[in-house]
């Protein structure tokens, strides 16, 4: 991430992720973040990726503001779940979501540049 890019970029063979990582949060430790998927093909998806623990916390912290009925239920169009925080456990989904072609389910298209 330079100081002109507000990306973490992690560039592979088969994709480019762009990660908008927030400052208070690190490589190791981040927990959601939202990534655009540059693709070959020239398509861009968007995701957002969250740990079982930060989902586990978001709940409990609508279960106490009273949001999301109380925290009943998660809900992202583009949501994926991995095991544990950073960008490598983040990349290694993409990287495996690009491989099965399920990015085109999971992810949103993006028509913009970003």
């Amino acid at each position: 991430m330079s100081s002109s890019s507000p990306y973490l970029l992690v560039e592979e063979p088969t994709f480019v992720a762009r990660f908008l990582l927030d400052p208070a949060d690190s490589e190791e430790s981040v927990a959601n973040v939202d990534a655009f998927v540059d693709l070959p093909d020239a398509s861009c998806w968007v995701l957002t990726i969250f740990t079982v623990d930060e989902v586990r916390r978001l709940l409990g912290v609508w279960r106490e503001t009273g949001e999301v009925a109380n925290g009943s239920y998660f809900y992202g169009v583009d949501a994926v779940i991995v095991p544990a925080p950073g960008i490598a456990v983040m990349t290694a989904a993409i990287r495996e979501l690009v491989r099965s072609g399920d990015i085109t389910s999971a992810g949103i298209r993006s028509e913009g540049s970003f």
